[in-house]
């Protein structure tokens, strides 16, 4: 009897001390959204979250793109800007982690056109020209007269010397299609005795979806963009002389000078209507100088193709009387070539810092623009 009852206890004790001796495991998790790649709208909610099996518990850490946003069971993304995103999930105890990653597409919003769509501008965002001969002027140089450009092709808008820019939009997204999807309309002379004044295009997407031009802006590339002559990151600072005087300019190549006044236009050259009416400072990619004669005949000669207000060989300007740009040209601040769908915003601003004389600084003129994918 007592070898049964000693041989029961050690039968019992074998039992307890393995199931005491049995190795502890990492749970079970489980995420609730299991698909890794997804597509979301802009300004929508999703919430990811885990579970752990087994009642345990797990150190939680949620990245987004490398950023710790929450260290909860669940984290809410809600995205403010089209993009890629990555989502990291990883849990960990002292047995070991879990990680599980999302890839998150949010695509730009796109207002496509219609029936009643216009192919002409339909905004002006904003009017800022450098100091010029025509700035100021009511038929040329004011805020008001830049809203002329909605709608049509007639009217006329100078944007002063390097720098003086506008922005401007349509009714709908300019879609990147085969070819050509973009002309802008200036005023340049035909040869021999060319006179063109050159303006760089950028293009922006809405990718907040606020409709207002406060997005990333891309260079269509024209064909000075790689050239040694062209000068990348330039910047030029003008000093309002307070009226009718040359208006001084510093940059930041160790240069100075003047816009020089003449007597056909007697008034102050300095936009008057700028925030700042002590100086004014315009960043961007500046064209050399086409500044020649032709016999005493000042001359502009153009760039072959890339560029508005430009009597542009490459780009026919001669039949079609408007310059046309390719969104598939876009490059970004560091040279590096995007893939833009569509566009949103357009801004041109003057390309050349150089003075032509008796017939003054060169200065892009607008007329329009028209979106060439509407018929």
């Amino acid at each position: 009897m007592k070898k049964q009852i000693l041989l029961f206890a050690l039968m019992l004790g074998l039992l307890f001390s393995c199931k005491k001796d049995k190795p502890e495991t990492f749970p079970d998790v489980n995420m609730t959204i299991t698909e890794k790649t997804l597509v979301m709208k802009l300004q929508t909610e999703k919430t990811f979250s885990v579970n752990v099996a087994e009642g345990k518990s797990l150190t939680n850490i949620w990245k987004l793109d490398g950023k710790v946003v929450s260290e909860g069971i669940s984290y809410t993304f809600k995205p403010l800007t089209a993009g890629n995103y990555t989502l990291v999930y990883t849990g960990n105890n002292h047995l070991g982690s879990f990680t599980y990653t999302y890839e998150i597409e949010v695509p730009v919003p796109v207002k496509d056109s219609d029936a009643n769509s216009s192919k002409y501008i339909s905004k002006i965002f904003e009017y800022l020209p450098a100091p010029g001969q025509f700035v100021n002027e009511a038929s040329y140089g004011t805020v008001a007269n830049a809203q002329r450009l909605i709608g049509a092709t007639g009217a006329v808008i100078s944007l002063g010397g390097f720098g003086g820019y506008i922005i401007f939009g349509f009714d709908h997204s300019i879609k990147n299609q085969d070819g050509y999807d973009l002309g802008i309309y200036g005023n340049p002379y035909a040869g021999p005795n060319h006179f063109s004044e050159p303006g760089i295009v950028m293009v922006s997407q809405d990718k907040n979806g606020n409709g207002l031009p406060d997005d990333e802006w891309y260079e269509l590339a024209g064909s000075e963009y790689d050239k040694a002559t062209t000068i990348k990151n330039y910047e030029i600072t003008y000093y309002n002389p307070k009226g009718f005087a040359n208006v001084p300019w510093t940059d930041n190549q160790g240069k100075s000078g003047f816009v020089l006044v003449n007597n056909f236009h007697k008034h102050n050259f300095y936009p008057e209507f700028a925030d700042n009416q002590e100086k004014i400072t315009f960043k961007g990619t500046l064209l050399p100088s086409t500044i020649g004669k032709n016999g005493g005949i000042t001359i502009n000669t153009p760039f072959e193709w890339g560029y508005t207000d430009s009597y542009s060989v490459g780009d026919d300007y001669n039949s079609k009387r408007y310059n046309s740009f390719d969104i598939s040209w876009a490059v970004d601040k560091n040279g590096k070539k995007v893939n833009l769908k569509t566009i949103d915003f357009i801004k041109v601003y003057t390309g050349q810092n150089a003075d032509g004389g008796s017939v003054g600084e060169i200065s892009t003129e607008i007329l329009g623009a028209i979106d060439l994918n509407i018929k």
